[in-house]
């Protein structure tokens, strides 16, 4: 189990040195701390969490291997099973334990976060802005993720645009398998979003106390509004996506329209030829022409005028427009 933990102190977020066990917290000194777990194996988290005040139901759910988006809450203790990232190799998102209880944050993870080693090392500069307390820096977590959604959804968007492109220029330029694995992503992200909405709102619904000043209040509300926007954008996306899905089978109904209107063109023209050759090889006496040195040159330029007049006839009702 690998356990990095600061001190926010005075504004300041510092790094300390990593305990092998919980370290001895004096809580009537002034200060916040945060632990950040990784890498951590059942009975090593529990170790780790018994000097906690949590509920059993807390507890359990921490130890849990099966991640379930959510909070819950009791007393002054609140736990968040968060979605982390959207990561378009993977079918299941990273999860991020949140547990906040009093002026200790702890946050577990759940696979790799780059995102969150990336906002440490930003809050850990010396000239950082100053944080206030711990639900600041939950809030910079959560927004974090916000904006890693609003990248995904560019990166889609660009996708969708790169993909109209290509079916308004040559729609058989375009495989199936790609409209397959863009609906993926798509509900794969509004999945995403629509978990952490879910979580956020939890989080505000929370009767913690480290959570209900107004001006902490305002931080989670914030996050409501970011992941509301964030989730009418994908659906827009999607609708585009389903939007041009359906122009890509438009488009495929009309090429296969227009190969079965020439097959049907060419069985219309060749079934009085056909005809004409049926009936001048009937085996039977008394057929006309048989005599007839040039018969077979006067069918045969019969033929080509019955055809060419039907070509003509389909040309000018413009079907093979």
């Amino acid at each position: 189990m690998n356990v990095k933990w600061y001190l926010l102190d005075s504004g300041i977020l510092q790094k300390q040195s990593s305990p092998g066990r919980w370290p001895e917290i004096d809580t009537a000194k002034p200060g916040e701390y945060w632990f950040d777990i990784e890498a951590a194996n059942p009975e090593e988290l529990l170790q780790f969490l018994n000097r906690l005040d949590l509920h059993p139901i807390q507890l359990a759910r921490c130890l849990d291997s099966v991640n379930d988006p959510g909070v819950i809450s009791f007393g002054n203790v609140s736990l968040m099973e968060y979605p982390a990232a959207f990561d378009e190799n993977s079918d299941d998102p990273c999860y991020l334990t949140i547990i906040i209880n009093g002026s200790i944050l702890i946050t577990i993870r759940h696979g790799k976060i780059p995102s969150l080693d990336e906002l440490i090392d930003e809050l850990l500069v010396k000239d950082a802005s100053p944080l206030r307390h711990i639900a600041q820096i939950v809030y910079l977590i959560l927004d974090q993720f916000a904006d890693l959604n609003v990248s995904a959804e560019i990166k889609i968007r660009d996708q969708i645009m790169h993909m109209s492109k290509k079916l308004a220029d040559n729609p058989n330029s375009i495989n199936v398998n790609e409209f397959s694995r863009l609906r993926w992503q798509v509900e794969k992200l509004v999945s995403l979003i629509e978990n952490q909405l879910y979580c956020v709102s939890g989080l505000g619904a929370s009767d913690n106390s480290a959570l209900q000043e107004p001006h902490r209040k305002a931080y989670i509300q914030d996050l409501v509004s970011e992941a509301e926007i964030a989730q009418r954008g994908i659906y827009r996306l999607e609708n585009r996506v389903n939007g041009l899905y359906n122009d890509y089978q438009m488009a495929g109904t009309n090429r296969v329209e227009k190969r079965l209107r020439f097959l049907t063109i060419v069985s219309v023209i060749t079934l009085p030829l056909g005809l004409i050759a049926g009936l001048l090889g009937m085996n039977v006496g008394g057929l006309p022409g048989t005599s007839f040195h040039y018969g077979f040159l006067v069918v045969v330029t019969l033929m080509l005028v019955i055809a060419v007049l039907e070509y003509l006839f389909f040309r000018r009702n413009s079907w093979f427009d």
